[in-house]
């Protein structure tokens, strides 16, 4: 890959992180409220993780199909698109809402991840623009704009809350407005903001050859990356989608909710410039097993920890957002390392929908868990997975003399 030029590198950056600052504010804001709205149709705790589930779902479809539109058409294209459906999605979930139509709002969710995808191969989109010894840093700097919809979304939920009042919706509902402006504001900046840039694979009307997954799992650092990336947001997932129901089942409200998750978002974003540039200077293996051991550490002190105890629960909320900030941008940064670029925008969707499916696992898991044995039984279910990136950099790093 050329070069991009300073000038360039830097109207693209600034785009990129502003689009993904609005996209994520109402993301978030749409994904806090989806258990409660699911809960509130079903009229069960079981099944309320249900449409977290088919968001991320999405989201592990969103990642191929626009990967392989970036590949042809530019990352520029590709999130423009990807932000749109968010806006349709958002929408539908609106509807869906008011109508109680609990598969309608499942379409819904499954098509909000779809698109919000694109805000996640925003890290990559970034990484294209530094060479290797500066990639980490680029990848903590676009995920570090998601501390903005950590800080902004929970914020959102009451005035949202109180607007849906006024306009006589569902009270919930109104996060998905706040989702609605958040998308239209991304694709706005990305469309007038973002320079085009060349894609790996100009459209040629010729299709694309085969992406080789399994020669490409071959390589020690892409598995590790890719193992890595699934596990540390499968363990994440499946925490912080019942957290809502945990509290909101011991008596509290949406203002303990949103402050217990806003918190959790902070962990997972703020420190991403620190983490980025940890990984470009130790290494990403040792970042990686930094985020293993915050990531157990959280987990155990969740759980036994009551819904209505909302500093310890935010606490370890946050640690276990931090843990996957340190798996997520090392990982994220070794994959793009590891791989060629004639192959590195499809691989990237790859391994972003292998990552999402990991997370749909852990949704529809958390509430049949959580029904079952508690917080407690959730939280040592998420510490036996987070050991497995360990065992995997054992196996290919430890050789016997």
């Amino acid at each position: 890959m050329e070069p991009v030029p300073p000038a360039t590198r830097r109207a693209a950056m600034a785009a990129l992180f502003v689009s993904v600052g609005l996209s994520s504010s109402g993301y978030i804001a749409a994904i806090i409220v989806a258990p409660l709205i699911a809960e509130d149709l079903l009229g069960s705790t079981t099944l309320s993780g249900l449409p977290s589930a088919f968001t991320v779902i999405g989201m592990a479809v969103g990642s191929t199909v626009l990967a392989t539109h970036m590949a042809e058409r530019g990352r520029r294209s590709g999130l423009i698109l990807g932000y749109s459906v968010v806006a349709v999605a958002a929408l539908l979930a609106l509807v869906a809402t008011n109508v109680a139509s609990f598969a309608l709002f499942s379409i819904a969710m499954f098509t909000l991840g779809a698109g919000h995808s694109a805000n996640r191969l925003t890290r990559y989109a970034a990484s294209d623009l530094y060479e290797s010894q500066h990639r980490a840093s680029a990848i903590g700097w676009i995920i570090w704009a998601g501390t903005i919809g950590s800080v902004v979304g929970p914020t959102l939920l009451e005035p949202a809350r109180q607007f849906a009042h006024w306009l006589g919706t569902v009270d919930t509902s109104g996060a998905y407005l706040v989702a609605i402006a958040g998308a239209v504001s991304a694709a706005g900046v990305l469309r007038a903001r973002m320079p085009p840039l060349a894609p790996s694979h100009p459209a040629t009307g010729q299709p694309l050859r085969r992406l080789d997954v399994r020669r490409l799992l071959a390589v020690p650092d892409t598995q590790i990356a890719v193992v890595s990336l699934v596990i540390f947001q499968g363990v994440m997932m499946l925490l912080m989608t019942m957290t809502p129901v945990h509290i909101r089942g011991a008596g509290d409200g949406l203002g303990s909710v949103g402050l217990v998750i806003g918190t959790h978002a902070v962990g997972m974003y703020a420190l991403s410039p620190l983490t980025g540039y940890l990984s470009d200077r130790l290494g990403r293996i040792p970042v990686i097993l930094i985020g293993v051991a915050l990531l157990i550490g959280s987990v155990f002190l969740a759980a036994n920890t009551p819904g209505d105890e909302t500093a310890r629960l935010t606490v370890a909320l946050f640690l276990l957002g931090l843990g996957w900030n340190f798996g997520f941008v090392a990982g994220s940064a070794l994959l793009t390392d590891s791989v060629p670029e004639i192959d590195r925008v499809r691989a990237q969707g790859s391994a972003d929908s292998l990552t999402w499916l990991s997370a749909a696992a852990a949704s529809l898991a958390s509430g049949v868990l959580l029904g079952q044995g508690g917080f407690t039984l959730l939280s040592t279910v998420g510490a036996g997975f987070a050991v497995i990136p360990v065992l995997v950099i054992a196996r290919h790093r430890i050789r016997p003399r």
